[in-house]
């Protein structure tokens, strides 16, 4: 078997989703089951499988009930009045306890505006699953060596929007949140690719990441071809570019998951990246199970799924770079579609075929523009910067016209009045093409073998 991490991450988030709704005793007996199956039946996949499963049960954090709290937490995410909180803790008439991470919904005329990494601390209250912040403050605490370099990742993000101000003639906001992620950006622009669907694209995510890695593996390839080499480069490359875009959940995810990739590569050892994507989520869950509900997390994780198990069905053709750069857009739109729905109740239907065959492109000559712009700022080379800012601006308005033309056309968003029943009937379609394809790529054929720990 190629991908058993996989396997324990599905287990263990259906181990956190029961906890949601159970007691961490459940766990306990799951725990208990699986040292059945090693003892009596010694099957380890099962009882590594119902492990995990059982340890994600028990330490699945408790929801903040409803009422009125006064709470602490790390800012993991900031996206518009709602802040993502992690390392929750929650005073109630027990002291002090841990809670699992969650959304706070803060006045939109605060200030200064939150920033990742930042302490937060408020009195809340709950109500029909949303947590209003009644008082709210956060601050910056230089703790670890950690926050230090995050703040000076954020003066460079600041150093490089102040030159594509200065430089792009067109669509600078736009660029500044595709390419580094800016939450000050105007409203307006935020509003409408949100409602043209398209609002993937500025949120710095696993595609930003990978295609920063694929730029610089491309040109790494022409000096130095050793692996052992390049790969390390691209690492330090990435974990830079995360950390100047504030180094958001769905960005260190990427990031890990290179890392973990490269590892592979460099030894020589080949991995499915079904198995090393269910590395990453399992130490994920095991962290925090109460991540399952986020819908960064569903999204991500539904997306590169979608991406690994439909591409290889899908057809290639020359040039193959931009054929897999289609049949990835494909993939990841029906992979994260249910979740779509079961989130936001909605269907962008005309963005679609945008998303799969235009957005792409658009997305990766920006990309590859910004890159080598921001790289002409940091060493101060103007000419650089006025000739790739006036290259980037036409397409960067490309993609603030396609995102107006969308909102004006028929069925741009349809609303799924019954969302549930909906995202059961997508997600389970799709979860029988997704077994389909990891049957097959698993070479099942009535034959089992036993587990070695190679597979690991």
């Amino acid at each position: 078997m190629r991908s058993p991490f996989f396997i324990f991450f599905v287990f263990a988030v259906f181990g956190a989703l029961l906890s949601a709704f159970t007691t961490w005793k459940i766990g306990m007996a799951i725990l208990i089951l699986a040292i059945f199956f090693v003892v009596v039946k010694r099957n380890l996949i099962i009882a590594f499988s119902l492990f995990f499963m059982g340890l994600a049960a028990i330490l699945f954090p408790p929801f903040i009930p409803d009422g009125t709290f006064f709470v602490t937490g790390r800012i993991n995410q900031v996206s518009g009045n709602a802040v993502s909180i992690g390392n929750v803790r929650l005073h109630t008439h027990k002291g002090w306890e841990r809670a699992s991470s969650t959304y706070v919904f803060v006045k939109s005329d605060s200030y200064p505006d939150p920033k990742i990494s930042d302490l937060f601390m408020a009195r809340i209250q709950k109500s029909d699953g949303k947590i209003v912040a009644l008082e709210a403050f956060w601050t910056y605490l230089p703790e670890s060596f950690v926050d230090d370099v995050m703040r000076w990742g954020a003066n460079i993000s600041d150093f490089i929007y102040m030159h594509f101000k200065e430089y792009v003639i067109a669509g600078s906001d736009t660029l500044a949140s595709v390419f580094l992620g800016r939450r000050d950006v105007p409203y307006q622009l935020k509003q409408m690719y949100n409602e043209s669907g398209y609002a993937q694209i500025f949120a710095v995510s696993g595609s930003n990441v990978w295609i920063i890695a694929a730029l610089s593996l491309i040109f790494l390839s022409e000096l130095v071809p050793m692996n052992y080499v390049k790969y390390p480069v691209v690492i330090m490359i990435i974990i830079f570019y995360g950390i100047i875009t504030g180094l958001s959940i769905p960005t260190f995810r990427a990031i890990l998951t290179f890392g973990i990739y490269t590892i592979f590569k460099i030894t020589g050892r080949n991995q499915s990246m079904m198995n090393i994507l269910g590395l990453v989520g399992l130490t994920e869950v095991l962290i925090d199970g109460s991540v399952i509900f986020d819908p960064s997390f569903q999204l991500s994780y539904s997306a590169v799924i979608g991406m690994i198990t439909i591409m290889p069905i899908l057809p290639r053709y020359k040039p193959y770079y931009i054929s897999d750069a289609f049949n990835a857009a494909i993939g990841a739109n029906i992979g994260f579609t249910p979740f779509l729905i079961l989130n936001f109740g909605k269907i962008y239907l005309a963005s679609f075929p945008f998303n799969a065959l235009v957005i792409p492109i658009l997305m990766m000559i920006v990309m590859e523009g910004a890159v080598f712009f921001s790289f002409f700022a940091i060493l101060g080379i103007k000419i650089g910067e006025i000739i790739l800012g006036s290259g980037i601006s036409p397409f960067v308005k490309m993609l603030d016209i396609l995102a107006y033309l969308t909102t004006k056309m028929p069925l741009s968003t349809v609303s799924v009045p019954s969302k549930m029943i909906f995202f059961v009937i997508t997600f389970l379609i799709l979860s029988i093409l997704v077994l389909i394809h990891f049957l097959r790529s698993q070479g099942i054929q009535g034959k089992s073998r036993k587990f070695s720990i190679d597979d690991l």
